[in-house]
């Protein structure tokens, strides 16, 4: 505990009432400044507490359940058995901090900087020590979180969503990450030794240099995972998901998208455009191919990885993108109506309208929005993605399924 003097509860009341008059507006002032309070077991549950600064404050025990901490300032702070519960901790720096047994269940930590954090308890624990458990991210937001270096041993992961993280040489030694979701994530020298990842979606990670002996994988899924100099010799990969199925993209599916290259670079003129409806893509690497304008309706590409692909006015009306990688994908004026794109990851995708040409590749002077009227983006990862241009309704009862926690506070 800290030996500085505890603050008391009405001096931390008059701080926050100012902070909240800086928030709504009034003039004067900035964010308020508690760096190296001792605030030992205060309960800022639903507090407004974006951009406070904390960094370095004794804050062990304290409960933030439900509070909004939006680019608030945690470094080197001393979060030992805190509560964040459900807490919004977006671009909040927590660089440095000490966290063993802190529990972030259910927080939106998105692009929160947890560098060099700690999460081991005391020494010679296995779970927990004299009641001090380790940290538990079980379900929280995390994507494009920096965890890079953090020592998150024996850490309880299970669900945690890190699309795009960046995890080098981060320490998950005996980690529980069952279930969760580290797609296009950083593992680079990642320490993933005896670390469970059963049924985790780890499409189109860079693993390498990671140390996964020990680490169980059954039914993961690595396809499009980078494991240059890893050593799979202790690892039970038997039940994991390496390649896609051997029927995806076979040679006819393949003649049929070569095909399609060359009537996109010819302008209709050579090849034939690829007529993909209905047809199951399930785990299929489609990365940086040129679908543009290719017939995609009713598709079914869940799990899918298209990073970096152009689908410029493609026509994905109705297709299943579930769960699917498109981290900086070209969807210009592409046809999205009724698409499945819950889970998905639309990391910088590109969501413009395009121009819309003559057979004889002419411009006509119209413009085609990306249309995604009856789309579901529920848990869709939309770091990044400008939606101003996209037609959303498209005129109809049916507009496009946005949850409020599938974007970045403002």
């Amino acid at each position: 505990m800290s030996t500085a003097p505890f603050m008391p509860h009405d001096v931390v009341m008059r701080k926050l009432a100012v902070h909240r008059a800086w928030l709504d507006g009034g003039t004067g002032g900035g964010p308020v400044s508690l760096a190296h309070a001792n605030l030992f077991g205060f309960d800022f549950t639903g507090f407004d507490l974006r951009e406070v600064d904390f960094a370095g404050a004794t804050l062990q025990g304290a409960r933030f359940v439900g509070a909004d901490l939006s680019s608030a300032v945690l470094a080197g702070a001393n979060l030992t058995g805190v509560s964040f519960r459900d807490a919004i901790l977006a671009n909040a720096d927590l660089t440095g901090a000490q966290l063993s047994g802190a529990i972030f269940e259910g927080a939106d930590m998105r692009a929160v900087s947890l560098r060099g954090a700690s999460g081991l308890p005391a020494e010679g624990s296995q779970r927990s020590i004299n009641g001090v458990e380790t940290v538990n991210f079980a379900g929280a937001l995390m994507h494009k979180a920096n965890l890079s270096g953090a020592q998150f041993e024996r850490a309880e992961m299970a669900q945690t969503d890190l699309t795009g993280a960046n995890l080098e040489r981060a320490s998950l030694r005996r980690a529980s990450m069952s279930g969760a979701v580290l797609r296009n994530a950083n593992l680079t020298h990642a320490d993933l030794t005896h670390a469970d990842l059963t049924d985790s979606l780890i499409t189109g990670a860079d693993l390498s240099g990671a140390q996964l002996a020990g680490a169980n994988v059954d039914r993961a899924n690595l396809i499009g995972a980078r494991l240059r100099d890893v050593d799979l010799s202790q690892v039970d990969i038997s039940q994991a998901r390496l390649a896609p199925p051997a029927d995806i993209v076979a040679a006819e599916l393949q003649h049929s998208l070569e095909n399609h290259d060359r009537w996109v670079r010819s302008e209709g003129r050579r090849g034939a455009r690829a007529s993909l409806d209905g047809v199951d893509l399930s785990d299929a690497d489609l990365r940086g191919l040129n679908l543009s304008g290719a017939d995609l309706r009713g598709a079914i590409l869940t799990r899918a990885l298209l990073n970096d692909a152009l689908l410029v006015l493609a026509d994905l009306s109705g297709a299943d993108l579930s769960l699917a990688s498109l981290a900086r994908c070209n969807l210009s004026g592409a046809n999205l109506s009724g698409c499945n794109l819950s889970l998905a990851d639309l990391t910088d995708a590109i969501l413009n309208s395009a121009p819309i040409l003559t057979p004889q590749g002419e411009e006509t002077g119209r413009q085609q929005e990306t249309r995604l009227k009856g789309a579901d983006l529920t848990g869709a990862v939309l770091d990044g993605v400008d939606l101003a241009a996209a037609d959303l309704n498209g005129g109809a009862e049916r507009p496009a399924v946005v949850t409020a926690k599938d974007q970045l506070p403002a």
